[in-house]
């Protein structure tokens, strides 16, 4: 939550350093665990680790299912409190509206923490001190991506001057009246998650140690391909297609050909799903017994959600999306009314214990596609970077002479998004920010942001405006 985040102390106490009483509210004992926390590297190390969980925990669950379900390619039982997300009638007094706020500004405390103080208290090698700057700097732009993409009234359509989020940029310490934040803008919020990443890509590493690590961890080019993200939604389409330029440079990362590599059948938790083509994501597989960041909670295959047939039956039937994608649904269900629904094989695992992909060169691709149909109108490269996915899931290629206007490619593009895409969590940012309907073609522009939750408005003593039609 935005102004009654844990001190540092409470986050040490997490850590496990020293054992928490009431002494830590004294400020000599608040600096020497400051300093336990960030002078070594594997201390620091640890910190780090929190930020990562903490925007795990924020990006999986409820999170990503209502990006989903707000489109109708996801179905749901229908006593489901999910219709709150699309239907028109959702408050500032909702659980999920409270905790996707909480959730994410505590993973940006945590990064704010470890940006003021490592500088301070670190006293380990000064490279790594700055990689391990920019890496926090990595999670907080993503964050507050996310967090505009609920929140931002009218982030995802253009509207630069209209209300964003408060930028909390330094350690919450204790709650005073004089350092409340109001909201900043759209464009000042993009302008802020911008140079974060233009920051950390000069500190952090092309890769790291390993295959998995280099794919967990941020590097150049994860900085690249969530700018090349972020620019395209921030309409930036020339800064789209640079950013997007620098993460195909890197022959490290590359479309796998098979889509059973790239989201494989994970029954025991413990196969990776971090081929060539994923370029960031949570780790949740298991190994040797030990999943790093718990389950994830995307309640696919426990049939909390499935796959509408109507979606199934829209797809080309030798698509492999189709053919390969779409699971049999889960043998445990028993409930009589979803039996036969069907499931995404992107979470295939009973327990829960699929990788979560964040970002992958496929969007990548999409991006540049469609930021240079934006800039050039019908143009053969955007039309190249579309065939390249369409020819994966082994769909015959378009050309030039297919598309009789701007518009009409751009239109594939999104449907070819919208196929490649399903089940990720972003289909409702992208329906918006494409001016597309949700499930609910009635809901208005400002029904289809979410509320600032009543208790940050509270609590901010009406420092934080509402967004329009919540009032």
């Amino acid at each position: 939550m935005m102004y009654n985040y844990i001190k540092i102390t409470a986050f040490v106490c997490f850590l496990g350093f020293v054992s928490c009483d009431s002494q830590l509210d004294l400020e000599p004992t608040d600096i020497l665990i400051e300093k336990e926390v960030f002078e070594t590297v594997e201390n620091a190390e640890k910190a780090l680790s929190d930020i990562y969980t903490k925007a795990f925990v924020a990006a999986v669950g409820d999170t990503h299912v209502i990006a989903d379900v707000s489109l109708p390619y996801v179905g749901y039982p229908s006593n489901s409190s999910y219709s709150n997300y699309f239907e028109g009638n959702l408050t500032p007094i909702d659980t999920n509206v409270e905790a996707i706020w909480q959730k994410y500004y505590a993973a940006i405390n945590v990064a704010n923490v470890f940006i003021d103080k490592v500088p301070v208290f670190g006293e380990y090698d000064e490279t790594i001190e700055l990689q391990h700057i920019a890496e926090a700097k990595f999670n907080r732009a993503y964050c507050y991506w996310a967090l505009l993409c609920y929140y931002g009234h009218g982030a995802l359509t253009g509207s630069k001057d209209g209300l964003g989020l408060p930028l909390q940029l330094k350690p919450y310490e204790g709650f005073n009246p004089s350092d409340l934040i109001p909201r900043s803008t759209n464009g000042q919020v993009y302008a802020q998650i911008i140079k974060d990443l233009n920051e950390a890509v000069v500190d952090l590493p092309d890769s790291h140690g390993t295959n998995l690590e280099s794919r967990v961890r941020a590097t150049k080019t994860s900085v690249y391909a969530l700018l090349s993200r972020v620019q395209l939604y921030n309409r930036d389409y020339q800064s789209c297609v640079e950013a997007s330029n620098l993460v195909l440079a890197n022959t490290n990362y590359k479309l796998d050909p098979e889509l059973l590599d790239l989201f494989p059948l994970n029954t025991e938790g413990t196969n990776s799903s971090f081929s060539d083509e994923v370029i960031f994501g949570f780790p949740v597989s298991s190994n040797g017994g030990n999943s790093q960041y718990g389950t994830h909670s995307i309640r696919y295959y426990y049939k909390t959600v499935w796959v509408e047939s109507s979606f199934i039956e829209s797809m080309d039937p030798s698509d492999k999306r189709r053919t390969q994608l779409i699971y049999k649904g889960n043998p445990l269900n028993t409930n009589p009314n979803t039996i036969n629904e069907k499931t995404t094989f992107k979470y295939n695992n009973p327990d829960q214990r699929d990788d979560i992909q964040i970002i992958r060169l496929a969007e990548v691709l999409l991006n540049k596609s469609e930021a240079l149909a934006q800039l050039n109108g019908v143009n053969s490269e955007s039309i190249s970077l579309l065939n390249k996915i369409k020819e994966r899931s082994g769909l015959n290629p378009v050309q030039e002479s297919d598309f009789a206007s701007k518009d009409a490619l751009l239109t594939a593009i999104y449907n070819e998004r919208y196929v490649e895409t399903a089940f990720e969590g972003r289909g409702r940012f992208d329906f918006i920010r494409t001016n597309r309907p949700l499930r609910n073609p009635a809901l208005t522009e400002d029904q289809k942001i979410f509320p600032i939750p009543q208790r940050e408005i509270d609590l901010s003593q009406g420092v934080l405006v509402q967004n329009p039609g919540y009032n």
